[in-house]
């Protein structure tokens, strides 16, 4: 059995503001360890229910967080930035299963450091009209390969977003939110037993997803008008309101390509007072 974990940093236990994930930071720098355990918990309750092999994906900020030389040596790490398909690269139609660790909610939502790709440039974005969280758009382009989801590890919010895409999937609660930078949090000595037991449990459920069926509409609020009319140099990318643009793909490949390029495009666009 051949399994994908994509690991983001927001969600990992004991993470609650800013400087706990920003690279280069002692705070990232104690906290990427602690993401290390909790992605070898996941690893090793999806050895212990069958899995064949596992690849970890690094899908926060730089992607390159996750610290090889602690990794359980049973997986392999994709580390770096720019991959073609950014946090789910890896999953192909020979996966047989995708796991999300240290996940968090939508832009505009409640949650731990809560946000859509990028911490600042995104008030909200729906896919299909439906709030996006990062979680849902990476199922929704899992799905679309038959890939399930059977893991998600986050605070209790995330748990919540992720019951909507994911119904059979393990979930490890590593936190509670209190407000978006605040959490009540459990011990990481205990939470790797809770992702390890979620993932083994996760992964005994599993079930292949209905087939995604296009098209898929990308609607997005943005922070400010300079940003929308940034990306609408983007082929298809529309203006729909002052802050608002939207475009439509036939394949979620495609719109998440998509979306990967918005964002940088949003990005390059910002000004670092005025936004």
């Amino acid at each position: 059995m051949n399994i994908v974990i994509s690991a983001d940093m927001e969600g990992i236990s004991g993470v609650t503001t800013p400087g706990d994930v920003h690279p280069g930071t002692p705070g990232w720098d104690h906290f990427r360890k602690i993401m290390t355990d909790d992605v070898n918990a996941a690893i090793a309750g999806f050895f212990e229910a069958g899995a064949k092999n596992i690849v970890v994906n690094d899908s926060h900020a730089s992607m390159g967080n996750v610290v090889v030389d602690q990794l359980d040596t049973r997986a392999t790490l994709i580390s770096g930035r720019h991959k073609k398909h950014c946090m789910v690269e890896g999953v192909t139609k020979e996966t047989d299963a995708l796991a999300f660790i240290g996940y968090h909610t939508a832009a505009g939502q409640q949650g731990i450091m809560s946000h859509t790709y990028s911490g600042d440039i995104y008030h909200a974005v729906w896919l299909n009209d439906e709030i996006c969280s990062e979680g849902y758009m990476n199922a929704v382009f899992a799905a679309e390969l038959g890939v399930p989801v059977v893991l998600i590890s986050g605070d209790d919010l995330t748990i919540e977003d992720a019951k909507r895409y994911a119904p059979d999937a393990g979930y490890a609660v590593v936190k509670r939110c209190v407000d978006r930078f605040t959490a009540e949090c459990i011990a990481p000595e205990k939470t790797v037993g809770i992702i390890k037991v979620a993932a083994r449990d996760g992964l005994t459920r599993i079930r292949k997803p209905a087939p995604g069926k296009g098209p898929y509409t990308f609607r997005i609020d943005f922070a400010s008008a300079n940003q929308v009319i940034a990306v609408t140099h983007i082929p298809g990318v529309e203006q729909t309101g002052t802050r608002q643009a939207s475009y439509t793909c036939q394949t979620m490949e495609e719109a998440l390509r998509c979306f990967e390029v918005v964002t940088i495009m949003a990005n390059n666009s910002r000004d670092k007072i005025y936004g």
